[in-house]
């Protein structure tokens, strides 16, 4: 019976839910900063719409550890208080050097 007891605590609706660290992008765009976890866009034009027009830019490859941050201020999870975290934009993670790619 008190095994019951415990499950019922894990499985509450009251108890908190920890979110997890989101997967750190695979490529962003040289020229608008646009992020993405597809393989397949990486060496493709950014297919992000600015001021009425396509971006100009090519998506580079950013798919080592070394390339990326964790947000020190979600966690990595991309959310601060349910709303999406201002310093990595929702992403959870932040480009360690910009001016590498």
């Amino acid at each position: 019976m008190q095994g019951l007891a415990g499950m019922h605590e894990i499985d509450s609706p009251t108890s908190p839910v920890r979110e997890v660290a989101k997967p750190h992008p695979v490529g962003v765009c040289k020229a608008c900063g646009a992020i993405t976890y597809r393989k397949e866009s990486v060496g493709q034009r950014c297919i992000r719409i600015r001021r009425g027009a396509r971006c100009s830019g090519i998506v580079a490859v950013a798919t080592r550890d070394a390339c990326w941050k964790q947000c020190t201020s979600c966690s990595g999870t991309g959310k601060r208080d349910n709303t999406p975290c201002t310093y990595c934009r929702g992403i959870g993670w932040n480009l360690a050097k910009p001016w590498s790619l």
